[in-house]
């Protein structure tokens, strides 16, 4: 129609203007042209605003699994084991103890040159490009950044183990024990406190929120279990933290306006406004069946394996719905693997057992979410476990080689002190030492004579090994040796132990003379076989390695061998203690038992992704 206006008026047929006191009749032409344009662009208007104005289509949401290849497992799974890109199209999992990349539009996923450190990689997650991950390195305790592509590992600065890291413009933010909520350049420098957390409490799961004037984060009490933590949110400054949620952790905002969060093994969500800092509604499950690392008192991670990307896709690490549902019983394997025999306990949640020199007890740590006691069940099972530490949390325990006394971590009296007590629960508990302010000590092995007692001292994340003489209460530092976890050999003249960074295990002879073996191939927390021909040591969540030793006349070592799977032997991480134990007879261990190992089956290795998982959340969850 414009055209053809345009053309008419080209010709020349409104040339003559009429004059002003002159009032003439518009042309026939011009005036059936006129309502048959207005008409028109009526029209168009319409149909571009009703075009515009369409709602868009709902997408559909797409789940599907990537299962792990053969001969990989995920490995640290304390800390989390998978991460999205932005853009959704990159997916990083920790497996085998080095970075695995698979791209989304592809089949296979490949190892990420220069992640092979050798003693672990930590809570990888991708910068703001998806072009380069950061990720902690347990060889030399440091932050690092790698390009995807693969290449060099470059230090960002030191840290501690995180509890939780993330990358955004404002840069990476991570917690760290006993400090709070730490934040760094990617391109170096010395980390600064961005949210400090008081003596009692631990913080994780650090996010910068959209803005940069507020961080994100979870923390809980020292003692709490995470299912009791709160969500919290804290402006950069002079802000005080507030309180979004009370009662769960790993604690994500999304792009929806959403606040996500774990409790137990499911995902709620619940309306987040960026502007004032505040959730409205009550939170609605969205995702059932994550997985979470232990969570009981204590725990001192408590982490959702989950992630997900700008572009609305979510990838996580199956598991049981509730926490209830984890392998933490325990239960006693055969040295091969093939028979586990779980003992008659209630549920809950057990780690660190220690068997009696006679093979007739077992002493554990267990946890109701408030508290960490010691108990004692006698494995002949005629009786109920009896519980044998009140008061306090207690953590732990160690046998005397008689049977006759139980040493012990508590803080009954307001310090990480060792205790004894007799076996039988009776009479009170008597304290062995009193360390300083900031201090803790923790028991490790018992000699043979009795009268020794190994411990290590605790103090700004770092830990020395130290001996005891029972009688007279006399403190000696076993040198200068930085090791956490040590148990003596069962004749008492030998000493192995952990030292990290990177992990490896270390004989030396007791009292000291100066020599010092490595063992072959070692790493993780080393224990003896009771004759003591044998070095066990875990080295990974389900894995051991066993390597025969000779001391005499020399010291020698047998070719490194992998332990039959034995239930879960990560150390539990309310004081870093080995969760296995050797029976007498040298052929059967007490252990925590891997999710469905009793039953047959294993522990998914794999990983649930949802397409279009922001559409699902939006029509779950409404925002006004």
């Amino acid at each position: 129609m414009r055209v053809e206006i345009e053309a008419v008026m080209g010709r020349g047929l409104l040339t003559e203007e009429p004059r002003p006191t002159e009032a003439r009749p518009r042309p026939l032409w011009r005036r059936a042209i006129a309502p048959a344009a207005s008409s028109v662009v009526a029209a168009v208007l319409a149909g571009y605003g009703a075009w515009t104005m369409k709602p868009e289509p709902a997408r559909t949401v797409t789940r599907f699994s990537v299962l792990l290849p053969d001969g990989q497992q995920f490995t640290n799974t304390s800390r989390n084991v998978v991460a999205q890109s932005p853009d959704g199209n990159h997916l990083v999992y920790v497996a085998n103890q080095r970075l695995y990349l698979r791209a989304m539009s592809g089949l296979e996923s490949r190892v990420i040159a220069g992640s092979e450190i050798g003693a672990g990689v930590v809570n990888p997650v991708f910068s703001p490009d998806g072009q380069a991950l950061a990720f902690f390195s347990n060889a030399d305790r440091t932050l690092k950044r790698l390009a995807i592509s693969g290449g060099a590992a470059v230090t960002i600065c030191a840290a501690d183990t995180p509890l939780g890291v993330s990358w955004d413009e404002q840069g990476i933010v991570f917690g760290q024990s006993g400090k709070g909520i730490l934040r760094v350049s990617p391109n170096g420098g010395t980390p600064e406190v961005i949210a400090a957390v008081g003596k009692d409490e631990v913080a994780s799961a650090p996010q910068m929120l959209p803005g940069g004037r507020a961080v994100l984060f979870s923390v809980k009490k020292t003692v709490e279990a995470w299912d009791k933590g709160q969500i919290v949110v804290q402006p950069l400054g002079s802000g005080e933290r507030k309180t979004l949620i009370d009662g769960g952790a790993s604690g994500r905002y999304v792009p929806t306006g959403h606040l996500v969060y774990a409790l137990s093994g499911t995902l709620l969500a619940v309306p987040f406004d960026l502007d004032s800092l505040a959730v409205s509604g009550g939170p609605v499950p969205i995702v059932e069946g994550v997985r979470r690392f232990q969570s009981g008192a204590g725990a001192t991670t408590g982490v959702a394996h989950f992630s997900f990307s700008s572009s609305g896709t979510l990838a996580y690490w199956p598991g049981p719905n509730t926490l209830s549902d984890i392998g933490t019983d325990l239960a006693l394997f055969s040295r091969n693997g093939n028979d586990v025999q779980p003992l008659k306990l209630p549920p809950g949640q057990y780690s660190s057992p220690r068997v009696s020199a006679d093979g007739k007890f077992v002493a554990f740590e267990r946890t109701d979410g408030t508290q960490i006691s010691i108990w004692v069940y006698e494995l002949a099972g005629g009786r109920a476990a009896q519980q044998f530490t009140f008061g306090g949390n207690s953590r732990a325990p160690v046998w005397s080689p008689d049977g006759q006394s139980i040493a012990f971590q508590s803080d009954r009296e307001g310090d990480l002190a060792i205790f004894r007590q007799r076996a039988d629960g009776s009479g009170t508990a008597e304290r062995l030492t009193k360390p300083e302010a900031s201090v803790g000590h923790t028991p490790q092995s018992w000699a043979r004579d009795g009268a020794h007692l190994l411990f290590s001292v605790e103090k700004s994340n770092q830990s020395t090994l130290w001996t005891m003489t029972v009688k007279d209460r006399q403190i000696a530092a076993l040198g200068d040796i930085p090791a956490r976890e040590a148990a003596f050999s069962p004749d008492g003249r030998w000493v192995a132990y952990q030292v990290g960074n990177p992990s490896a295990v270390y004989l030396e002879p007791f009292p000291r003379t100066g020599a010092k073996y490595l063992v072959p191939q070692s790493g993780g927390h080393p224990f003896w076989s009771p004759k003591g021909d044998e070095i066990i040591m875990n080295t990974g969540p389900t894995q051991s390695r066993v390597i025969a030793v000779t001391t005499t006349p020399r010291v020698s070592f047998g070719r490194p061998a992998e332990f039959p799977r034995i239930g879960r032997t990560e150390p539990n991480p309310q004081a870093g203690r080995r969760n296995v134990d050797m029976m007498p007879d040298g052929q059967h261990v007490i252990g925590v038992p891997t999710a469905g190992s009793v039953s047959g089956e294993q522990t998914a290795q794999q990983i649930t992704v949802i397409i279009n998982w922001f559409d699902e959340l939006r029509q779950r969850v409404p925002v006004r």
